[in-house]
């Protein structure tokens, strides 16, 4: 499909409103499009994703099957997954590539997901990354809200925070996530497989941090305001570019103070802070 972040978040939408298990998807950037993978144990299974492709009807998208060895699926993407600074202090170093040297300057958080999700490449998770990186030392608590490889809360914890929580739908991130954590040393307060609706903490948070796609964010508003404590941070990202009139119309405006919006390439992320009571 065409490079856009729009076309990008309405396939991976959805995707999830149909159902699919999204641990199962590898995106790949290129220049003018972007592709997106999943992998089926059965033939038969591949053949109905297909179909139901064709009743969404996308416009520029092409479809296909290929036959390979459920090894390769988990290992090729990885050869081109390299070192790279995340935030100004933090270097995510692939968990496969310990020993590689990183910058004096830059702090290593070591990382490794069962597929392509959660690397830290993607420009969202960037932007999330730099707003907790940003406010270090000043948030006790921390809260992310589909945790995918669990890579924020590692950030959070680096960043300062004592407790941390997270969720995410999918069982197999939650593993992912429990891996990277013992990877960097860390441990997370509480961390579940959860849908949003069912997921209740029992306390409030100094930070939050929600990194979806726009329908998301909007559906869920509510929930995701009533995680932060009094005083505390809200960021969020996942949003096109077009899609930040949506944003302000939802989330501007009282218990919500704008503290920072930041504008990537087709990404964009803004920063909260919850007015006090």
């Amino acid at each position: 499909m065409p490079s856009t972040a729009c076309g990008r978040e309405m396939v991976f939408a959805l995707l999830s409103k149909a159902g699919y298990d999204l641990s199962r998807v590898v995106e790949q950037e290129e220049k003018t499009a972007f592709k997106v993978s999943i992998f089926w144990d059965k033939k038969a299974e591949a053949v109905r994703f297909l179909q139901q492709i064709k009743k969404w009807r996308l416009k520029k998208a092409r479809a296909c099957f290929i036959k390979h060895c459920r090894t390769d699926w988990s290992s090729r993407w990885k050869k081109d997954w390299k070192p790279f600074s995340l935030t100004p202090k933090l270097f995510v170093v692939p968990l496969w590539l310990k020993d590689r040297k990183i910058p004096r300057w830059k702090e290593p958080l070591y990382l490794d997901t069962t597929n392509a999700f959660g690397t830290g490449l993607h420009e969202t998770t960037q932007l999330t990354a730099q707003f907790i990186e940003s406010l270090s030392g000043t948030f006790k608590t921390f809260l992310d809200v589909g945790t995918g490889s669990g890579i924020l809360v590692v950030v959070a914890k680096k960043s300062g925070a004592g407790y941390c929580a997270a969720f995410d739908i999918d069982p197999g991130a939650v593993k992912v996530a429990l891996k990277n954590l013992k990877a960097n040393k860390m441990f997370c307060d509480m961390l579940k497989a959860s849908d949003i609706k069912k997921f209740f903490p029992g306390r409030k948070f100094d930070f939050v941090a929600a990194n979806l796609v726009t329908r998301d964010l909007t559906a869920f508003r509510k929930k995701i305001i009533s995680f932060v404590a009094p005083g505390g941070f809200l960021a969020i990202s996942g949003i096109s570019l077009r899609n930040m009139r949506v944003i302000k119309k939802e989330f501007f405006g009282p218990p919500l103070q704008l503290l920072k919006v930041v504008k990537g390439r087709e990404w964009a992320g803004y920063l909260f802070r919850r007015e006090p009571q």
